[in-house]
């Protein structure tokens, strides 16, 4: 991990504050993508994909396919993060 604990902190917040868990998967919206909705937020900050998926696991989120180089989780399309 090239975070800080501090950096994932921030992270994990941003999140739970704008990541809705819903039982299905969303193929719209994978850890490519969500991250850089984060780093284009006001607390953003550079964050590689690796870091990014062990945040949302570390967060609670489920992986459809861990194989993927990008993950797509159990997000829903409503979402805060994903009206912007």
């Amino acid at each position: 991990m090239s975070l800080t604990k501090a950096e994932h902190d921030v992270l994990c917040n941003w999140i739970k504050d704008n990541l809705v868990q819903v039982k299905s998967f969303n193929d719209n919206s994978n850890s490519y993508v969500l991250k850089h909705i984060f780093e284009r937020t006001d607390i953003g900050f550079y964050v590689d994909n690796d870091d990014f998926k062990t945040a949302m696991t570390d967060c609670g989120f489920s992986v459809k396919n861990p194989d993927a180089e990008n993950w797509v989780f159990n997000i829903s399309k409503k979402s805060p993060a994903l009206k912007r």
